[in-house]
């Protein structure tokens, strides 16, 4: 029963589902991880006797310099990359890049058995629902995957994949013809949906927001046009980190992932992982670039797994004065505060250290100055002389590169 694809999805979606009962306590969320991080290390000790898992700590940046090392067929990223076209190895190991559009982008492999435990387990988390009723998911990113067309290999799911990179005039006919029941998109095109759709024939359940940093504009004015709670899933091709859950806090996936954290605030960290539940390809000690508010109270839906109130950004997008650090959320927080009117902006940093306020042209110069202002001050506040210049926000073309509304510039 449990060989087939629908039956291995099966096998995982009630697996998660039980561990969701069983652990109920962060007692019984560290017992369940000392078991299987014990079964882990004894397979990384077989599989890869030449690192210790212990102490091993990855990168982005050490991955991608010896890829070969990192999986258990040895395979080269030039190997991998030969099978992007396909989303395949070889027929037993799927492969696929991140979304990401700038610097060196990230691969991964990953086996038939791991994609259809991955689907069961984001099924459970997101969609419990799915064994009453099939559902239509539209996977809206700028990269396709064999991850999300295990998907069609369930009797449970539909899934379609638009290409976010040939814009949305290109698919949107195709997507309201689906009208899916289910729609995962980063923010910037959920809004542009709301914006400049017919909604009457856009009628999802679940909207969920993926792949981009969420604000809180984006957040009200997407919530009010499909008149529902956006929900987010936190993933990267590092595997699959965090899902909302139903009271709308974000859980990281503690049951199947190991996090720690290096600390940039005493509310901001970057989460180092090792995924336990993974073999074939080893992602240990791995050093996130990602910026998140942990989040101390617990969830009121009573699980342990650690609650995450926004992921912030990007650790490289934090702004440095001299040895004075500034974080995304506090810069993107003074202009948002400014007044309601903004809902869109740039901050920028060069690389000479000068900042660069981007908005509108639409927003009123008396806004402008305000929010420019505002930058000031809480740059002062923290010792902090900097050079900020007015500049208009020219049209990004928001579907061939991620959104980043806050961003420290390397060149």
């Amino acid at each position: 029963m449990f060989d087939s694809p629908n039956g291995r999805v099966l096998r995982s979606f009630l697996h998660t589902r039980w561990l969701a009962a069983k652990l109920r306590s962060r007692t019984d969320l560290n017992l369940h991880q000392q078991s299987q991080m014990k079964l882990w290390k004894a397979h990384v000790s077989e599989s890869f006797p030449q690192y210790d898992p212990n102490t091993l700590r990855m990168s982005k940046a050490s991955l991608m310099a010896d890829f070969a090392a990192f999986n258990q067929e040895r395979l080269t990223a030039a190997e991998v990359r030969r099978g992007l076209p396909s989303g395949y190895v070889h027929p037993d190991v799927a492969c696929g890049m991140s979304t990401g559009t700038s610097g060196n982008r990230g691969l991964y492999v990953i086996t038939q058995a791991e994609r259809y435990q991955w689907l069961g387990v984001i099924l459970a988390k997101a969609l419990p629902e799915v064994w009453r009723t099939r559902q239509r998911v539209a996977v809206i990113l700028p990269q396709n995957s064999a991850l999300y067309q295990a998907g069609n290999q369930s009797r449970l799911l539909r899934v379609e994949f638009f290409d976010l990179r040939s814009g949305p005039e290109q698919w949107v006919d195709e997507l309201l013809q689906l009208n899916p029941t289910v729609l995962v998109a980063p923010p910037k095109i959920l809004s542009w949906l709301a914006r400049n759709t017919d909604l009457d024939r856009l009628t999802p359940r679940r909207i969920f927001s993926a792949a981009e940093t969420l604000d809180g504009p984006d957040r009200a004015e997407i919530e009010a046009a499909f008149g529902l709670r956006l929900g987010q899933i936190y993933m990267a091709t590092e595997g699959l980190l965090g899902v909302t859950c139903r009271k709308g806090t974000l859980h990281l996936t503690e049951d199947y992932v190991k996090f720690s954290f290096d600390w940039v605030s005493n509310e901001l960290a970057s989460p180092v992982i090792t995924d336990f539940s993974r073999r074939y390809q080893l992602i240990a000690g791995y050093e996130m670039n990602d910026l998140l508010r942990v989040q101390d109270q617990p969830c009121a839906c009573g699980s342990p797994l650690q609650p995450v109130a926004e992921v912030v950004g990007r650790r490289d997008d934090v702004f440095w004065f001299g040895d004075v650090m500034v974080t995304p959320d506090i810069l993107r927080n003074a202009v948002l505060d400014t007044d309601a009117r903004i809902t869109d902006f740039r901050i920028q940093q060069t690389h000479e250290g000068r900042v660069i306020l981007r908005l509108p042209s639409v927003v009123p110069d008396e806004i402008k100055a305000k929010a420019r202002a505002a930058l000031s001050s809480v740059l002062r506040g923290r010792g902090v002389e900097a050079e900020i210049s007015f500049e208009a926000l020219a049209h990004d073309d928001l579907f061939t590169r991620k959104l980043r509304r806050v961003e420290r510039l390397r060149t």
